[in-house]
């Protein structure tokens, strides 16, 4: 070997001896150890039109994984408004997922969902052990299984109050486990305690719809899930500030803030 290449190659061959002798890895160097608070981005359905991304804040110590979701009906915009929001949190335990654009094709086209194809917020397992037909929940279903999701919190939206209509707005919808029904009641004391009329205060309402996000990953995943209801009556930062006091609410009350 020529000289010069012999001195340019000898510093990087001793350090491959080195890592070679001392049995460690030869990339260890440049792996994350998962210590330390990170912030990811991870795209659902790459390439299709249904491509959303997902924000996964991991405070690199253990604690539960909630997952947020909001967009699953394009046409509730405190829902994604907030959920966008909730991807700048800070956390001290735990993972926090958002997924702020559920349905991205719907939001982006301000409808509930898209004619011809599925509500989302129904194309969710109604069997067990059945997997979802439809991209966008077989993308998000697959999330609480590999993120091994603790607790679920669905933004959405109704048209009116619950307390003087058929509609769910001002509603926590919960699906009943001994965890998730002691969390509702918090999170309504919260949210309840700066609303003085009446009318307008939030309800408890037990099951979520057949087919949700919520219902299916609670009854076949386990997990602890709940859809939040504000109202469209009401002013858009107000729906979007109860939707986002009642996801940190649901955070402090697990010790992840």
């Amino acid at each position: 070997m020529h000289k010069s290449l012999r001195h340019r190659f000898l510093p990087i061959f001793m350090a491959l001896l080195f890592l070679i002798i001392s049995g460690q890895p030869a990339l260890a160097a440049t792996t994350s150890t998962g210590s330390s608070p990170s912030t990811r981005t991870v795209t659902l359905n790459s390439g299709t039109k249904y491509s959303t991304p997902m924000y996964v804040i991991d405070s690199g110590k253990p604690g539960p994984v909630v997952l947020i979701t909001g967009g699953v009906h394009g046409n509730e915009s405190a829902g994604y408004l907030a959920a966008a929001r909730m991807k700048e949190t800070k956390i001290s335990k735990g993972k926090l997922l958002v997924i702020p654009k559920a349905n991205k094709v719907a939001v982006e086209r301000g409808t509930r969902y898209i004619s011809g194809e599925k509500d989302l917020n129904r194309a969710f397992p109604t069997k067990k052990g059945t997997t979802p037909s439809y991209k966008p929940a077989r993308a998000i279903y697959q999330v609480v299984k590999d993120y091994e999701v603790d607790w679920v919190m669905d933004m959405h939206e109704g048209y009116d109050y619950a307390s003087r209509s058929s509609s769910v707005g001002q509603s926590i919808i919960y699906y009943p486990s001994t965890k998730c029904t002691a969390m509702a009641k918090k999170i309504l004391n919260k949210v309840n305690s700066g609303i003085s009329t009446s009318y307008r205060k939030f309800e408890s309402l037990r099951y979520p719809v057949s087919g949700s996000l919520a219902r299916s990953t609670a009854q076949y995943l386990g997990t602890n899930s709940f859809i939040f209801e504000t109202c469209s009556r009401d002013t858009l930062n107000t729906r979007i500030n109860n939707q986002v006091l009642a996801a940190t609410t649901l955070l402090r009350e697990l010790n992840m803030k």
